[in-house]
């Protein structure tokens, strides 16, 4: 095996044995937080109406029905399977130690989540190791695939419906056609399953998606149909809270989100429009929770390496580049603007990080050379 291609998998094996080092701690270590206290209850009534048979009430229940049920389903189907009891939320507090009763509930759901964070972090090292290995010690990626938030499913769905569509246009070179039609259904497929688990990761993925289809898909009815009818089905399949009317509810989903970025609480907070910037550059899980979390120190270099390395990433990988720029211009814009929607943008700003890595490795290796010669000379 070729020595750079060696470097690349112990790379990549180190940041798959960083990830779970990290996520593993932060699933013990960190305190029960707000919306863990909304998730998990609703988990448990839907494990109860799963267990009883009762399916219609899943499609009818209403709680905390801003955000599809996908993921909370998963939990509900945890917490079923290894038989967590129901934990007294009274005695559940936010940012203190989770009561023993608590534990079981906590490490089943929380797990499922590390999983799908360590699952990312190798996906990400497929197109870049290196992007990987600082992906693996992010502080908030860590933190919101450790506990039992609704970030890892979808995230992880986003990141193969990104590898699929890449697949989707490398697999038509040659064959003179913009896109193979079987990859880039499956990408649809993986993004209605991203949209039924959160809906902005399929926003974000899919207007990232979109100049491409665009420019390469615009004569083709069918290159339109093979991305937008797997994305419609298996969104709407996999979200029950729509099945009962299925624009009405999705309607109503959306209006509550515009009604929720006006609400006190978002109002109370105050976060300005550069609040996104602000924690990309400040590692602030490390002071929440301090001694969980190895370093801070992949923020500090998080932009200016993704910044050198986004004209490789656009030349060798475009729509990790679309990916990243339509990200951040979403954080910017989305007037709520909790710390946990960095993971919408951070697995392709790590990709440009690492070009960067690339791209001042070889600018090194320019200047070592050229000194060589001149002094050869």
């Amino acid at each position: 095996m070729p020595s750079k291609r060696l470097l690349a998998l112990a790379t990549l094996l180190l940041a798959l044995l960083a990830a779970t080092w990290q996520r593993a701690r932060a699933v013990e270590r960190l305190p029960p937080d707000f919306d863990e206290r909304v998730y998990l209850p609703v988990a448990y009534r839907y494990a109860e109406m799963m267990s009883g048979g009762r399916w219609s009430e899943v499609a009818a229940y209403r709680e905390n029905f801003e955000h599809p049920p996908l993921v909370k389903l998963l939990f509900a189907a945890e917490l079923l399977a290894t038989g967590a009891p129901e934990p007294d939320w009274k005695t559940v507090r936010v940012g203190r130690p989770i009561p023993e009763p608590a534990v079981p509930a906590f490490q089943v759901t929380r797990w499922l989540s590390a999983v799908t964070g360590i699952l990312q972090v190798g996906l990400t090292g497929l197109v870049h190791p290196v992007g990987a290995l600082l992906l693996a010690f992010d502080s908030y990626h860590a933190k919101y695939t450790a506990q039992a938030y609704l970030e890892g499913v979808p995230g992880l769905f986003a990141l193969l419906s990104v590898l699929a569509f890449e697949r989707a246009r490398r697999a038509a070179v040659g064959q003179g056609a913009r896109f193979q039609l079987g990859w880039l259904a499956l990408s649809g497929a993986l993004l209605g399953l991203a949209g039924a688990g959160k809906y902005p990761y399929a926003m974000v993925i899919g207007l990232a998606f979109l100049p491409f289809l665009v420019r390469e898909g615009r004569a083709s009815g069918r290159v339109w149909a093979a991305m937008v009818l797997p994305t419609a089905v298996l969104f709407v399949l996999a979200h029950p809270a729509l099945w009962p009317d299925p624009v009405g509810m999705l309607g109503e989903s959306v209006t509550f989100h515009l009604r929720y970025s006006r609400s006190e609480h978002v109002v109370r907070s105050a976060l300005p429009w550069y609040q996104p910037l602000y924690h990309l550059t400040h590692a602030t899980p490390t002071k929440w929770h301090a001694g969980v979390f190895a370093t801070g120190a992949t923020t500090w270099v998080l932009l200016p390496l993704a910044l050198i390395g986004a004209p490789a990433t656009w030349r060798q990988r475009p729509v990790w580049a679309s990916w990243a720029a339509v990200g951040l211009v979403f954080l910017v814009l989305w007037p709520t603007r909790w710390a946990q929607y960095l993971l919408l943008v951070l697995p392709a700003l790590y990709i440009c990080a690492g070009m960067g890595v690339s791209t001042l490795y070889q600018l090194v290796m320019r200047l070592t050379r050229a000194r060589g010669v001149a002094a050869a000379r």
